[in-house]
C-alpha cells in the first residue's frame, strides 16, 4: 500500500493517508496527487506546478 504527501513551496498540504486514500501502486498513488494538482488548478487557485512536491511512501496495511 502506498501514499502521498503533498506539498507546495516548501509547506504542507495534504496526506494522502490523513484523508483515508491509500494506493496498491505507486503510480496510483502519484496519479492521484496529480490530479488534486489538476482540480485545484480547474477551481482557479493559481500555483506554479514546480513548487509542487509529491512523495510517494509505502505503508503498511495490519488488517490484512
Amino acid at each position: 500500500m502506498f501514499k502521498y504527501k503533498l506539498y507546495y513551496d516548501a509547506g504542507f498540504l495534504r496526506d494522502s493517508e490523513d484523508l483515508g486514500y491509500t494506493f496498491e501502486t505507486e503510480e496510483e498513488a502519484k496519479e492521484d496527487a496529480e490530479s488534486r494538482i489538476a482540480d485545484w488548478e480547474i477551481d482557479g487557485c493559481e500555483y506554479e506546478r514546480e513548487l509542487f512536491e509529491i512523495i510517494i511512501e509505502e505503508v503498511w496495511d495490519y488488517d490484512r
